[in-house]
């Protein structure tokens, strides 16, 4: 648990310093590493703090504030790449526009892996997705994961494993020959 802080303006500014500042470079870090889009890494961040500003009671008072905040941050992160499906999908294009040049096929294939792997966690149920992102890509141990949370560090390890095995099944229907012709699998 952070410090006590005084109420008022003061508080709000000590808030940011304390709880906010130290963590944004992984902040960002961690919704691009999602996103692999600068511009909607920053949003993503722009919205986690948004969040975190109108939930800064609860992260205040919370065993682990830094694993709330990255959990923050992560499903806002999630968030921005359901709507970017969503908007891809209204246009009628599964690529994205910067995606759009002729590339190396290695190249290709990268993102287009990385692509299948940002739509299979976003499909996930949101304590999965962001228990799968903080285990994998952050490499927080089980007990910050819970923290983050707010559950048992066993039922930690049960979102993980069945991230996990989600993951696997999405992949399996979202890779070449399991995609439906334009559609969901």
């Amino acid at each position: 648990m952070g410090p006590p802080e005084p109420d008022g303006a003061g508080g709000d500014d000590l808030f940011y310093e304390t709880y906010v500042a130290p963590l944004e470079t992984r902040m960002l870090r961690t919704a691009w590493r999602l996103t692999r889009d600068p511009d909607r890494a920053r949003d993503a961040l722009q919205d986690a703090m948004a969040r975190i500003w109108t939930q800064r009671q609860r992260v205040r008072s919370h065993p682990n504030p830094a694993a709330l905040v990255l959990r923050i941050t992560i499903q806002a992160a999630i968030d921005a790449l359901r709507r970017e499906r969503r908007r891809r999908r209204a246009e009628g294009s599964a690529v994205p526009s910067s995606w759009r040049t002729i590339a190396p096929l290695a190249a290709a294939e990268q993102r287009e892996a990385h692509a299948m792997v940002l739509e299979a966690v976003a499909r996930l149920p949101r304590k999965q997705a962001a228990a799968v992102t903080l285990r994998v890509l952050e490499e927080q141990p089980y007990g910050a994961i819970a923290a983050a949370l707010g559950c048992a560090e066993a039922t930690a390890r049960v979102h993980v494993l069945r991230a996990r095995e989600k993951l696997r099944h999405l992949l399996q229907a979202l890779g070449p020959g399991g995609r439906a012709a334009g559609g969901e699998p």
